[in-house]
């Protein structure tokens, strides 16, 4: 899977998320289940490099150029139950 871009989007809660594209819906799909059951050491390597990000999910963009991401959202620990 490869990264094609990332942006950060604020909830309505003030909570900030980390969006990652991927190529295509499938890639999309893939990353997101990765991210969700794996990817440990990402999330806790972004959680040092960026405590303000809360959480992460996936998304692309589609034909029309278009970003659609995966709004069930993946929690990163927090900073502090890295210490």
């Amino acid at each position: 899977m490869r990264i094609k871009g990332t942006f950060i989007h604020q909830l309505k809660t003030g909570e900030n998320a980390l969006i990652l594209l991927a190529a295509s819906k499938t890639e999309q799909d893939k990353l997101y289940q990765h991210l969700a059951v794996d990817a440990y050491q990402f999330k806790k390597e972004l959680v040092e490099e960026e405590p303000r990000i809360e959480l992460i999910s996936a998304g692309y963009k589609n034909e029309n150029n278009e970003v659609t991401w995966n709004e069930e959202y993946i929690p990163v620990p927090k900073w502090y139950e890295q210490n």
